[in-house]
């Protein structure tokens, strides 16, 4: 289930989707991001987070692994797959913190692999920042290369 969480601005927001089934979390970090002047849509199966993903634009896509109907891994290298959703900034946000899963996480794709106990909401602000801010850097760099 796809659920936003809108603010209007006359400028367009930065859209946060978060990918999370615990409920309780998913607030969390909603109020957070929330907080800190993003646009946050929410989905909470691995199924509506990549419907979201093609359908919404977000600037960025938070990500937890182990969800229902599609795993995270699954979402992952199916938006590295999508033309619309290739080079969206993913940060994965798990309980799953084993090496091969954080190297599988980045190998498919992810831009940073966060987990959960370690990240207080504040820090989670700041690495959502710290990652948009190397994505829209990378962006404007193509976009001069091209000219």
């Amino acid at each position: 289930m796809i659920m936003k969480d809108v603010h209007h601005d006359k400028a367009r927001q930065t859209r946060i989707l978060i990918v999370e089934d615990e409920s309780a979390l998913m607030d969390i970090y909603a109020m957070v991001l929330s907080q800190t002047g993003y646009e946050v849509i929410k989905a909470s199966d691995g199924v509506a987070g990549l419907e979201a993903a093609i359908h919404e634009s977000p600037d960025l896509v938070l990500l937890d692994l182990a969800l229902p109907l599609k795993d995270g891994f699954e979402v992952l290298r199916d938006l590295r797959r999508n033309p619309r959703t290739a080079v969206t900034p993913v940060i994965i946000l798990s309980n799953l913190g084993q090496d091969y899963e954080v190297k599988t996480g980045l190998n498919l794709g992810a831009n940073k692999f966060l987990i959960k106990t370690q990240v207080g909401p504040e820090m989670l602000s700041e690495e959502v920042a710290k990652v948009l801010a190397k994505a829209r850097a990378a962006a404007q760099s193509e976009n001069v290369d091209k000219k």
